[in-house]
């Protein structure tokens, strides 16, 4: 794999990896874009046709937008089949022109970033024009007190007609780029850290053949990409350009947690890459869905919260983070908690053991059973051993009667089961002895009859003395 291949493979990852990073995220603060330059910009191409009129605009807002960023593309022209397709893109215009109109378009379409590719009309001139260009932003920041990111772009080269690469036209395009970069280098060094430098004629990857000539080109013509020559313009503001400029919110990876326990967000992966160690991103949290709960502190990377009392199903609580960096561009993402419910189980309780006659009525009695996180929905008494059959009235209630079979002189022992189960499908067992006595037998009193002698009789007690 060539070097040029094997960056556009890593770029191609990045933008994958991004948007798996952010598919949960929502569009939050509108962030004003203003693609300038000339008819690259617009996105003139293989036909007029308005498809083919949408440039790497359209795959740029397609990023951002997926990504969660709030978008809105600005300028005086309208081209494109997208939402947000307004630009200032003007076919044929020369750096100096641009230069010239730069403060009437800043003024009628403010912009807090500008995406700037031109020179192609131009080559011939030095970077000069381009200064010219950045003056003019600078006297427009100045007026009116607001801050302007600009990216400059190496522009993307041309391709050959005739002539094998590097042609004529190609060297003049990497000269004019070579400048163009030393001088935005020579005044970010000077302090101004809100331009910013995208290599769009290497880093986007384009292969300056024809798209008619070679599958594999990215060239309507000498000068305008195909539709794959823009996506990858696209990409290239989009990874290199505005990545480099805009907060990213990172609200962590979802999670499952039981009831009752403290939860903890973590938003501490959120970044502001333009900014240096040290200086502020902003947080604010805010519960979308779910049960509400008491966040402990919105404006801090890790707040937390006591997850509520959910039932058998469980909840979900959704939660956005937006991060705010000191331009004010913000970015939002959304993170999930899942609420588990802790089952607890039912406790069966039989009652005490019994020890009854024969005949009484017996009452089982499990009304000190109990579901500490639910409600018990079943009942079952059954008897599970004894030498005697017990008819109990209600085996599906927590109390039920019976009367005590007889059971002869031996006794019986009868054991009874309670079984229950709750709301939760928890199931909880306890048994209960009923011990059956047998009847009671008492001894008849001793009694004597007798008398003496033909004529007389009569009766006699004993008496037992101690």
């Amino acid at each position: 794999m060539t070097q040029s291949a094997n960056r556009q493979f890593v770029k191609t990852l990045c933008v994958i990896v991004f948007l798996l990073l952010s598919a949960a995220n929502s569009p939050w603060a509108k962030i004003s874009i203003m693609p300038l330059g000339d008819s690259i910009t617009l996105g003139i191409g293989p036909s007029d046709l308005p498809e083919d009129l949408n440039g790497y605009r359209r795959e740029l807002w397609d990023l951002l937008n997926s990504s969660g960023y709030d978008v809105d593309f600005v300028g005086s022209l309208s081209n494109g089949t997208f939402v947000e397709k307004q630009h200032e893109g003007h076919p044929g215009y020369r750096d100096d022109q641009i230069a010239t109109y730069i403060y009437g378009y800043l003024f009628n379409n403010p912009a807090n970033i500008i995406l700037l590719h031109i020179g192609t009309n131009g080559l011939a001139e030095s970077e000069m024009d381009v200064v010219k260009i950045l003056n003019e932003i600078n006297r427009y920041e100045d007026e009116k007190a607001v801050k302007i990111h600009v990216i400059i772009a190496h522009i993307i080269n041309r391709s050959c007609i005739t002539d094998i690469p590097p042609c004529a036209e190609s060297v003049t395009t990497t000269k004019f780029n070579n400048n163009v970069a030393n001088m935005v280098q020579s005044r970010i060094d000077a302090g101004d850290n809100l331009l910013h430098i995208v290599n769009m004629e290497v880093d986007a990857g384009l292969n300056y053949q024809l798209a008619t000539d070679n599958p594999l080109g990215d060239m309507a013509d000498n000068l305008h990409p195909s539709h794959t020559g823009y996506a990858k313009m696209g990409d290239e503001w989009f990874v290199d350009g505005l990545m480099a400029i805009l907060p990213i919110a990172d609200a962590g990876t979802d999670q499952f947690v039981d009831e009752k326990t403290l939860v903890t967000l973590d938003g501490s992966g959120s970044a502001d890459p333009d900014q240096p160690a040290g200086d502020p991103l902003f947080f604010s949290w805010e519960q979308g869905s779910g049960p509400e709960v008491s966040i402990s502190d919105p404006t801090v990377p890790k707040p937390t919260f006591t997850a509520p009392e959910v039932t058998a199903s469980g909840n979900r609580l959704g939660f956005k983070l937006t991060v705010t960096d000191v331009d004010g561009f913000e970015h939002s993402d959304t993170v999930f908690v899942d609420i588990g419910n802790v089952f607890i189980d039912p406790v069966a309780n039989a009652g005490p053991d019994q020890i009854v006659p024969e005949n009484k009525m017996v009452t089982l009695n499990g009304s000190g059973s109990q579901d500490p996180d639910g409600m018990i929905t079943s009942v079952e008494w059954e008897q599970i051993s004894g030498n005697t059959q017990a008819a109990l009235t209600s085996p599906q209630e927590l109390v039920t009667d019976f009367v005590a079979p007889e059971v002869g002189s031996e006794g019986d022992a009868q054991v009874f089961k309670l079984t229950i189960k709750d709301n939760d499908d928890l199931v909880s067992e306890d048994t209960v002895t009923v011990t059956i006595t047998p009847p009671v037998t008492v001894s008849p009193t001793s009694v004597s009859s007798g008398g003496g002698g033909s004529g007389g009789g009569g009766c006699f007690i004993q008496s037992v003395m101690n």
